[in-house]
C-alpha cells in the first residue's frame, strides 16, 4: 500500500464500515461479492483498497441504484428494509466520501 494521507485513510475507513454494515445487513457476504455488486469484478474492492483509491463514488451510486432495484422488486418484508438499510448506509458513505474531497480540493 502507498503512503497515505489523513483523507484517504478516512476515505478507506469508510469503505470498510460499509462493508462491516453491509454484510452485518445480510446483503453482502464477502468483499468479492461486494465488488461484484458494485459492476466491477471480484477483485475489485481489494485491488482499489491497495492502491489507496477505495470504492469510487460511481459504483456505490450504482450498487444503491441495484439495491433499490431489488427492493422494489422484494417480496419478503424483512429482506427490503435490509436492503433500504443498505441504501442508507450507501448513500451516507457517498456524502461523506464527497465531504472529504471537497476539503481535500480546497487543501490544494
Amino acid at each position: 500500500m502507498k503512503h497515505m494521507n489523513a483523507l484517504t485513510l478516512a476515505k478507506l475507513e469508510l469503505d470498510r464500515q460499509l462493508f462491516n454494515e453491509l454484510k452485518s445487513l445480510g446483503v453482502v457476504k464477502t468483499q468479492s461479492e461486494l465488488g461484484k455488486l458494485c459492476g466491477k469484478n471480484t477483485s475489485y474492492v481489494a485491488c482499489m483498497r491497495n492502491k489507496g483509491f477505495g470504492v469510487q463514488i460511481g459504483s456505490l451510486t450504482f450498487l444503491a441504484s441495484r439495491f433499490a432495484n431489488l427492493a422494489e422488486k422484494e417480496n419478503d418484508g424483512e429482506r427490503c428494509v435490509k436492503l433500504r438499510l443498505a441504501i442508507q448506509a450507501i448513500k451516507q458513505t457517498i456524502d461523506e466520501k464527497c465531504r472529504l474531497r471537497e476539503i481535500e480540493l480546497h487543501a490544494y
